[in-house]
């Protein structure tokens, strides 16, 4: 079987397909897979760590303010759908899976034109246009959320959202290995997005000294966003973490991010209590008001470094507190079920 991955920009609509080609490889080594993504998004280094071959279609997006973008979307899109013609011209191609992101409509497209079976995945709390545009389109419609049902029609399953089980796989003792970190001190991870956040990355820029005075910080920050300040063995700074995000995420203790749902998954999977601040004005808003009794959540618009420091402080120092949010966080939807969405796939193709 020849399956075609659609997805990137960011890490969002990446996470959960790659969850599914894990489990799906897995069970089956002779599987064919190719992947359809954005020419600079962080996915690429992602996906060809994986080994899995990676091509690029042009993006057409159209901004929310007036710019040039509205004038070249059209003709970057007729480009997209062209190209996206040509995996299928050339190649047999069995499924298309996509959970959103740049490249999913001309893919979806083109596939539906080819009479390729098409999977859209849903994960997101607020459903954005790609996803609207592309659901109707598919052979099977699966979701994270019950009110995708009112949102995305009768025919749309809810299954939550699929985490790859190598993320469940980390080691503390590897962690502290790798990572050259304090065993005395409590962990705090700070994971910046996929496409990196800014704001983000410079608040925690601007605490690390006094925080690494209280714990170990491994800051994860997104790609071309590397550039801290402080140099300590106690801080652990990268723009990825591929296969040693696992055992980041086993050290530790208090979890800062952004409101993706890839990460909000992860978190959910591995029970992990977290800071959540949503990128302001995007879907991220809506992700985290449906989480806000599993988390500490703050607005960006109200924060400043002294908040963000005594947060993170007295979230390490309430054990009752994390232990609290780590089970309300694993509660939130199933994730642990790559299995059965490769075996839900896998019934199309007969």
């Amino acid at each position: 079987m020849k399956v075609l991955f659609t997805g990137g920009g960011t890490m969002g609509p990446v996470t959960p397909l790659l969850a599914v080609y894990e489990a799906w490889k897995k069970r089956d080594s002779s599987l064919e897979v190719l992947w359809v993504g954005t020419p600079h998004g962080p996915e690429k280094a992602v996906i060809e760590d994986q080994n899995i071959p990676f091509f690029s279609l042009p993006v057409a997006r159209f901004p929310r303010y007036i710019s040039w973008e509205w004038v070249l979307a059209p003709f970057r899109f007729v480009a997209a759908l062209y190209k996206a013609t040509q995996f299928f011209r050339f190649q047999h191609i069995d499924l298309v899976a996509s959970a959103g992101g740049y490249t999913a409509v001309p893919v979806i497209l083109a596939a539906k034109v080819f009479g390729v079976k098409i999977w859209v995945h849903q994960q997101d709390v607020d459903v954005l246009l790609t996803n609207r545009l592309t659901a109707p389109l598919a052979d099977c419609l699966t979701a994270a959320w019950s009110h995708h049902k009112t949102t995305l029609g009768k025919n749309v399953q809810i299954i939550g959202n699929p985490v790859r089980m190598s993320v469940l796989e980390g080691s503390c003792e590897r962690a502290y290995e790798r990572f050259h970190l304090n065993k005395e001190k409590q962990t705090v991870l700070v994971v910046g997005g996929g496409s990196g956040a800014v704001w983000l990355n410079t608040m925690i820029d601007q605490i690390a000294s006094r925080l690494i005075a209280r714990a170990n910080v491994i800051h994860v920050t997104g790609k071309g966003k590397s550039g801290a300040s402080l140099c300590h063995k106690d801080y652990y700074v990268r723009e990825f973490l591929i296969e040693d995000m696992k055992d980041a995420y086993a050290l530790a203790d208090v979890v800062v991010s952004r409101a993706g749902l890839g990460t909000i998954s992860e978190l959910s999977a591995l029970a992990k209590a977290a800071i959540i601040i949503p990128l302001p004005d995007s879907i991220q808003e809506s992700n985290a008001r449906m989480i806000e009794s599993a988390c500490l959540v703050l607005d960006q618009k109200q924060v400043t470094p002294d908040l963000l420091f005594t947060s993170i402080i007295d979230l390490l120092n309430d054990s009752y507190r994390r232990q609290d949010f780590g089970q309300k966080m694993q509660n939130l939807f199933p994730t642990r079920i790559a299995d059965e969405v490769v075996e839900m796939l896998i019934g199309l193709d007969e």
